[in-house]
């Protein structure tokens, strides 16, 4: 098993994978559905935030990649305390779930982040996916904000 940080080398991978969790979330509410171009705007985003010195992937793997993690470094202007890690994408292989990889996974990026000097990591993820409540919640997350939407077509 191998944590590391993402490299130009792993631009298709993360494609795929990202691309598959959005594709996922699109089964929880249809204000979630993906366009047809989903894996273009996320191979854009995933170079982007290589480019980027307040983005961080990494990527789990043992014989091949099997989870990733891109997350941004930000400032919270009204809140204390003001620097934190959002998770803006996690995906972790179906093979390999329910086994321990995530929260390994997650341990070590906030063993990471706690180096940065980050002390509050905040995810976003659909509010129906039952699975990512529990697994935040098991490793030591509580929900502190709620998003409504209403489609105004």
């Amino acid at each position: 098993m191998v944590i590391r940080r993402a490299v130009k080398s792993d631009i298709e991978s993360l494609t795929e994978m990202f691309s598959k969790m959005y594709i996922l979330n699109s089964e929880f509410d249809p204000l979630l559905q993906v366009p047809e171009d989903i894996k273009q705007k996320v191979r854009a985003s995933v170079e982007d935030a290589l480019n980027d010195e307040k983005s961080l992937i990494y990527i789990y793997e043992e014989d091949r990649p099997y989870a990733a993690i891109k997350i941004k470094l930000d400032e919270r202007e009204f809140y204390m305390p003001s620097k934190v890690a959002r998770i803006e994408e996690f995906y972790v292989h179906p093979a390999k779930r329910r086994g321990g990889m995530g929260g390994d996974f997650l341990n070590f990026i906030e063993e990471e982040l706690k180096k940065m000097g980050v002390a509050l990591i905040i995810a976003r993820f659909p509010s129906k996916n039952l699975i990512a409540v529990s697994f935040y919640s098991k490793n030591g997350f509580r929900e502190i904000h709620n998003e409504f939407a209403k489609s105004v077509d």
